[in-house]
């Protein structure tokens, strides 16, 4: 009997041990597992922060591959990633996809020893990320049409509708709502950004300092409260979509026109100086097709300089179109007489980014839409159109040189993208659009390219 209680004993000993054991091995994978797979993530992330650094640093450099795989091998180092040591490796990678030449891809691969899992034989591995980047920048369109003069009237002005309107009317970033009532993702608050460039020799060309900027017709009445544009009257009377979508005090549109002087820093609109404001207002009847300088905008340049001043159109209230133009020019040629207007004189407006224009009657323009730099050699340069649906029949591109690209037009209250890959060593040249459009089509066209402009804005950011 106490020998069987003896090797009872030993039994049980043996049983608690082999509990201890497993429960040991246990606590010590689950501690494993808590530790080790919270570190992992911890490595995700800062590893994940690098790459997005890194790519955004390469994506500056382009096109120069060799000085972008630098820059981003310095902010990887900078976080803790240096390539060649300690089992990293950092590549980069411009155009990944095939169809963005100013898109740039960093991977960062690097090895992983784990805390407690080498304890069940689990030494560690490699963990890679890539993030990618791109830097865009927006190119100034020309508002001129088939005759090369920017300020004409005709086929072919600029639009902008009130905040209420349909979203499917053509203009995608003055609009607040699509037509459900639902916010608008493209809506912009800040409006449409004209440059107004008074060129060096505006004096030897015009005799005078003087200069008065025209907005011609800016409310939004057309002759006999007629509802579609037309050569006699460029504004359209339309209603907001009803439904869930909010309405506007009135169907036509209120307009506010500012004007800002040049000054050092181009590309940064928060520290501009207003020179003048003119809100244009339901009832405004008597500008219709007529050419108007607001008050404050006729001046000498001796006040605020040559160089590059800023228009800005933004509605804020109303349904309607509001078609209008811009010029400049000396005193004695800003008159209603289109015979007293020359072009030539030592100014230029453009639209900056986005070209929000509408075509009154059915017929084909040579819009000379913008200009191509040379920064853009070996780039893609893209077109992208809103709406181009009404009786459109086909757009295609060339240039001075000549080079030309085909487009596709987009459907109603669509986007199509056409990308223009310009050859290496470009030289730059003006980009025109042969255009095919239908009376009363009004849409929105926006130029950039994948790089960067020294003396204009540039957007910077992570694409994946």
């Amino acid at each position: 009997m106490r020998a069987l209680k003896t090797v009872r004993k030993t039994r049980e000993r043996g049983s608690v041990l082999t509990w201890v054991v497993m429960l040991t091995f246990v606590s010590i994978a689950m501690a494993s597992l808590v530790i080790d797979v919270g570190f992992i993530q911890r490595e995700r992330v800062r590893l994940q922060r690098a790459c997005d650094a890194a790519a955004l640093a390469g994506a500056k450099q382009l096109p120069y591959e060799t000085v972008a795989l630098l820059r981003a091998r310095d902010l990887a180092m900078v976080n803790g990633y240096t390539h060649g040591q300690d089992g990293v490796t950092v590549t980069g990678l411009r155009n990944p996809d095939g169809m963005h030449s100013g898109w740039y891809q960093v991977e960062i691969s690097t090895y992983i020893s784990y805390y407690l899992a080498p304890i069940m034989g689990y030494n560690g591995n490699t963990m890679a990320m890539n993030a990618t980047a791109s830097y865009t920048s927006p190119l100034p369109l020309y508002i001129s049409g088939s005759s090369g003069e920017y300020g004409t009237n005709g086929i072919m002005n600029l639009s902008c509708f009130g905040p209420y309107a349909p979203f499917t009317y053509g203009d995608a970033y003055s609009v607040e709502w699509l037509n459900d009532g639902s916010d608008n993702p493209y809506y912009d608050e800040n409006g449409y950004d004209f440059m107004l460039d008074i060129m060096d020799d505006y004096f030897a060309k015009n005799g005078t300092n003087e200069i008065r900027v025209q907005v011609f017709d800016p409310d939004t009445w057309n002759l006999g409260d007629a509802q579609n544009a037309s050569a006699n009257g460029i504004d359209e009377i339309r209603s907001a979509p009803g439904g869930g979508h909010p309405q506007p005090t009135s169907r036509y549109t209120t307009t506010q026109f500012e004007i800002f002087q040049p000054d050092s820093t181009p590309a940064d609109f928060t520290d501009d100086v207003l020179i003048a404001s003119v809100t244009w207002e339901p009832g405004d009847n008597w500008s219709d097709m007529t050419w108007v300088t607001p008050t404050g905008w006729g001046f000498n340049l001796s006040t605020y300089g040559y160089g590059r001043y800023r228009i800005n159109v933004m509605t804020t209230d109303g349904s309607s179109e509001n078609g209008f133009n811009l010029r400049a020019g000396p005193p004695e040629a800003c008159t209603d007489d289109e015979d007293d207007w020359y072009w030539d004189n030592g100014t230029e407006i453009t639209a900056l980014g986005t070209l929000p224009i509408n075509f009154n009657e059915t017929g084909t323009v040579d819009v000379d839409l913008g200009y191509i730099p040379p920064e853009a050699a070996g780039f893609d340069v893209y077109v992208n159109k809103f709406d181009t649906d009404v009786g459109a029949k086909s757009v295609v591109y060339y240039d001075d040189y000549g080079n030309t690209w085909p487009g596709e037009l987009s459907g109603n209250g669509t986007f199509k993208l056409d990308v223009l890959t310009i050859p290496a060593g470009y030289p730059g040249g003006r980009l025109y659009a042969e255009y095919q459009a239908g009376s009363q089509d009004t849409s929105s066209w926006q130029l950039y390219f994948d790089g960067q402009l020294d003396d204009g804005p540039a957007e910077l950011r992570l694409v994946d």
